[in-house]
């Protein structure tokens, strides 16, 4: 059975006017329910042309319709009044996180243990990467940057890259994202998540709260349009080669190539490769990398973009290229420990010193529509 969200349960329900008990509501709560309301009418308002499946895309182990309840208030819980926590975390830096919440599902799924309330609040998978939104709600104080000591595993894939970050809100109250990015490229319309917190760090103490918030779910990726590109650049012994782009109603993804000569290999330590992307229509687009994998002299790249402009014809992507030299700063060195005792292999000297930079020719794309 499709999962529903509240709204369309409660429309469903047979229920006379003359058994409903009004029941008082902090401001709180009232500013929650018009959240969500809001937020569902937004959400019917602009999903058509993408025929979004949102019913049935998040499946929570154990959530039912008596998990949802009738009272707003018992469903509304404790978390801030924040009608889109990837806006407000990104808060206007980047901007690809501008359509996340339009496109996610509501979780609402909390998990308690020692004094401190752990809520999913929307998840999100756009075929690469997972996202999560989520509350805290503590007894005692975190600080203003609590670290979350945990682990985001995307079940049945090969490795994969995250982040978290997370912010006070209001008294002991915080919110936060954390990603987690597939590294394989796996066509996975499904992937099962699991999201497992042992203890949280408290910002500028050094102490932990320990606990058990365990939390799994089901996650069926956005609808999305794959163009295969296969174009490229070289430059200096450093080739880009573009694969494809997978367009999604809220971001996009690029999947590139990193080939590096021998002759680079053998002069410096390590190679970063970097793009960025313009439309034709002079559009700048933001982006957050998915991370990669490979070897030394052939590395698989993907970054994720913010929302494509539907008029656009052409992406201009533009490869950049940094050699640099392995410092104490930037690298150090390598410990091995061996019966006990530990040694340090310094690293290898190499004819480059310090970095070189150069950007290279562009490579543009003509957009199949």
């Amino acid at each position: 059975m499709k999962e529903k969200d509240i709204y369309q349960l409660l429309n469903e329900l047979d229920i006379d006017e003359k058994d409903v008990e009004e029941i008082e509501v902090s401001d709180f709560d009232k500013a929650k329910v018009k959240k969500e309301i809001k937020m569902a009418l937004r959400k019917k308002r602009k999903r058509h042309s993408w025929k979004m499946k949102v019913a049935a895309a998040v499946a929570v182990g154990g959530l039912s319709v008596s998990a949802l309840g009738i009272a707003f208030p018992a469903y509304a819980g404790n978390v801030p009044v924040i009608g889109d926590i990837f806006r407000f975390l990104d808060n206007g830096r980047t901007g690809i996180y501008d359509n996340y919440q339009e496109y996610s599902s509501t979780v609402n799924m909390m998990k308690g243990s020692n004094g401190v309330k752990i809520t999913i609040n929307d998840a999100i998978y756009d075929g690469k990467t997972v996202l999560l939104t989520y509350s805290i709600e503590s007894e005692r104080d975190l600080g203003d940057q609590p670290l979350i000591d945990g682990y985001l595993d995307i079940k049945e894939t090969s490795g994969g890259s995250g982040s978290d970050q997370i912010t006070k809100v209001g008294e002991h109250q915080y919110v936060g994202l954390i990603t987690g990015s597939r590294l394989d490229e796996k066509d996975l319309d499904t992937v099962r998540v699991k999201w497992k917190v042992d203890s949280i760090s408290i910002d500028g103490t050094g102490e932990k709260v320990k606990g058990n918030w365990n939390f799994s779910l089901s996650l069926q990726a956005s609808e999305n349009e794959v163009q295969l590109v296969d174009q490229g650049t070289e430059k200096n012994g450093v080739t880009v080669s573009v694969d494809k782009i997978t367009v999604t109603p809220m971001s996009f993804i690029v999947y590139y190539d990193q080939l590096v000569s021998k002759e680079v290999l053998d002069k410096w330590h390590g190679i970063d490769v970097e793009i960025e992307i313009k439309d034709n229509l002079g559009n700048h687009y933001a982006g957050d990398g998915n991370g990669g994998f490979g070897q030394e002299n052939h590395m698989r790249w993907s970054k994720t973009f913010k929302k494509l402009d539907p008029d656009a014809t052409k992406l201009i992507i533009t490869p950049s290229a940094r050699l640099f030299e392995y410092t104490s700063e930037n690298h150090g060195g390598v410990e091995i420990t061996k019966n006990g005792e530990t040694k340090v292999i310094a690293t290898p000297t190499k004819e480059g010193k310090g970095s070189e930079e150069f950007q290279m020719d562009d490579i543009v794309v003509d957009l199949v529509k």
